[in-house]
């Protein structure tokens, strides 16, 4: 279920609607390429960063798994790379929004259709982290 059209610092401020805490930061679940992010492009991995960042710098708490479980799971062994796709889905069922920039990969479509199946909303960026 996607969620109506509203820039990063709005979508925050909405999710903050009725909690006691005012510090509260939600955890906001970034879909990136994941096969990029794993070998390592360095491009990608920059822009990855800027987007956690951005999560971050609104309000947000940015959970993406792609950028610290390939520093210890061993991703080239598919029983590893299975356990870390679960890994992927728990905490993806801790957030309360997937937010994806830039155009979806085949990588970030899964977790996109994750998402739904589990009625988390999710968020669409541009590379410039302009909600469409």
């Amino acid at each position: 279920m996607s969620e109506e059209i509203l820039q990063a610092p709005e979508a925050i401020k909405k999710l903050r609607i009725g909690r006691p805490n005012p510090n509260y930061r939600p955890l906001i679940f970034v879909a990136a390429p994941f096969s990029e992010v794993v070998k390592g492009d360095r491009e990608v991995l920059t822009q990855v960063r800027d987007y956690c960042r951005y999560i971050h710098e609104v309000g947000g708490i940015p959970i993406c798994p792609q950028l610290y479980f390939p520093q210890f799971v061993n991703l080239h062994h598919y029983h590893d790379f299975q356990v870390m796709n679960f890994l992927c889905l728990v905490l993806l069922a801790k957030c309360e929004e997937v937010w994806s920039f830039g155009v979806p990969t085949r990588d970030m479509k899964f977790f996109i259709k994750k998402a739904f199946a589990k009625d988390i909303p999710v968020r669409y960026f541009n590379e410039d982290m302009e909600a469409w």
